[in-house]
């Protein structure tokens, strides 16, 4: 089916997806080099068929990656089914078996987030061997409002409270679906009437991001059925805010450790100096600065408490000298 052969909403909707790219991830995908993450489940097959359907008229270049993690019984049927899915469009795919067991380390990340950390690796390594210009997800606004009120329950500081990114042009990374509801997913490939595989592990109530989804969206939506919209203007005002100190603490120089913001950076207002310690912070790499642990620094900044010693997540930490704040990664033994 072509662009064309769409009921003309539906139409509307696909050719919508560049100007969201443009005007709200700061991405013009035009005529670019795109590499799919594709896993067979719903978002990631709509992704795929909705660039297909854009790939002329854009002049995209496609190409798709499957991660075989091989923890689930249904993985080889799915990489079976991208292979006949990818050869029916014309994409190329590259797949890969990935060995989730063995990454895992005593004392380090859980099973979810090593697959997580394996799966980007293997998505950037395909971008790279490609050539393409960016890895696309399928995230969607629904992924969206469950990422938010995830950050929301962990206590993240402000802007990171507002969600993921959309485009993180140092990952060569683009989430061009964040304005699409998992509804309108679905609908497009009942339209088009394109089969996709469901990841079970999706139901078990083990998992956080499933209660969320499960229990506590829905009442949510019973107060505020436009809740997914709501939370998108969140998002939108968090980028605002983050582009704007972005360009305010332009300057502020940042490195991989023993970085002393001096003093005469912090006699500023609470509000530029939470600021300051997020980039400082986010720029010593992986790792989410907790709302707690930022007013804690700033309190022990304030009140002159040399030598406090403030412990962020990814082995980051801050230190109160008398001549300002030294920001380090510990390394683990």
């Amino acid at each position: 089916m072509r662009l064309q052969d769409l009921p003309r909403p539906m139409a509307r909707r696909c050719l919508g997806l560049p100007r969201f790219c443009r005007d709200s991830l700061g991405v013009d995908i035009r005529g670019r080099s795109l590499v799919v993450a594709y896993s067979t489940g719903l978002d990631s097959t709509a992704l795929l068929h909705i660039l297909h359907l854009l790939s002329r008229p854009l002049g995209l270049t496609l190409a798709a990656a499957h991660a075989h993690h091989g923890l689930r019984p249904e993985s080889d049927e799915e990489l079976e089914h991208a292979r006949a899915t990818c050869s029916r469009l014309g994409i190329p795919l590259e797949a890969a078996r990935l060995d989730v067991a063995l990454s895992m380390r005593p004392g380090g990340p859980g099973l979810e987030e090593c697959a997580r950390n394996l799966r980007y690796a293997f998505l950037e390594s395909v971008r790279a061997q490609c050539g393409a210009d960016f890895m696309v997800t399928a995230h969607h606004a629904d992924d969206l409002a469950e990422d938010i009120l995830m950050r929301l329950v962990r206590g993240t500081g402000w802007p990171g409270l507002g969600g993921m990114t959309g485009a993180d042009p140092a990952r060569r990374l683009l989430r061009p679906l964040l304005d699409w509801e998992k509804c309108e997913l679905q609908s497009l490939l009942e339209t088009l009437g394109v089969p996709w595989r469901e990841d079970r592990s999706n139901a078990s109530a083990d998992r956080t991001r499933n209660r969320i989804r499960s229990d506590v969206l829905p009442l949510l939506r019973r107060e505020n059925p436009g809740l997914s919209k709501a939370l998108r203007q969140v998002w939108t005002m968090a980028r605002i805010d983050e582009d704007y100190w972005k360009e305010r603490l332009a300057d502020l120089p940042t490195k991989t450790g023993g970085l002393l913001v001096e003093a005469r950076l912090l006699e500023v207002h609470p509000a530029q100096r939470l600021r300051l310690y997020k980039r400082v912070l986010d720029g010593l790499g992986p790792g989410q600065a907790l709302a707690a642990h930022l007013l804690l620094l700033d309190r022990a900044w304030a009140g002159s408490k040399v030598g406090r010693l403030i412990q962020f997540p990814g082995d980051k930490v801050a230190c109160v000298e008398k001549d300002g704040i030294r920001f380090s990664v510990r390394t683990r033994i």
